[in-house]
């Protein structure tokens, strides 16, 4: 079905993004002075691939055609604290400075704490939302993918999930070269 496909492509970008992001962190929280470019980066597609692409795909096409009231209510709920915990890493990020120790522990908690929700969030949504999609809406399926592309084009503007995506393949080049290197004497 291809809803359940574009969303767990979508899940498997998202767990790519978190895994760059906690090598990056790790490296800063070690004294390395990870460039700030790399976290904020981070946020945008917290912001806007995450958030407005995808949970505004889910929020605004499949949950109010799901049956069961109780799992969509769960899933805003888990979206909405999701929004909290973006906002406090996108402010640790703001106060960051690249070798700096306190910032980059403030990042890194930031950083680790959305990222444990979020991966217990698609796990979730793995686990209990694609299954009842697949039941319940696989004879809508051409349907809510074209209200997908929609929502990519009118919410994120054209071109950007694809700009998004290309971000996301610079990421492990742009954390290598402070991974597993010596923090420099101060």
């Amino acid at each position: 079905m291809e809803t359940t496909d574009t969303l767990q492509t979508e899940h498997n970008a998202v767990l790519y993004v978190l895994d760059q992001l906690e090598q990056a962190t790790s490296a800063a929280g070690g004294g390395q002075p990870v460039p700030a470019d790399f976290f904020t980066d981070v946020g945008e597609f917290f912001r806007v691939f995450v958030d407005q692409c995808h949970h505004g795909k889910e929020e605004t096409v499949l949950f109010p055609r799901l049956s069961d009231v109780r799992l969509r209510q769960m899933l805003e709920a888990e979206h909405n604290q999701g929004r909290q915990l973006a906002k406090a890493y996108a402010a640790a990020v703001d106060a960051y400075v690249p070798g700096d120790a306190a910032s980059a522990a403030a990042v890194q908690r930031a950083a680790s704490e959305y990222a444990t929700r979020l991966r217990e969030h698609i796990a979730r949504e793995t686990d209990r939302l694609l299954p009842v999609v697949e039941k319940e809406l696989a004879a809508d399926d051409n349907d809510l993918a074209e209200a997908f592309e929609r929502i990519e084009t009118e919410r994120i503007g054209a071109g950007t999930h694809e700009r998004l995506h290309g971000m996301i393949e610079t990421l492990p080049g742009r954390v290598a070269p402070f991974l597993a290197a010596p923090v420099a004497s101060r």
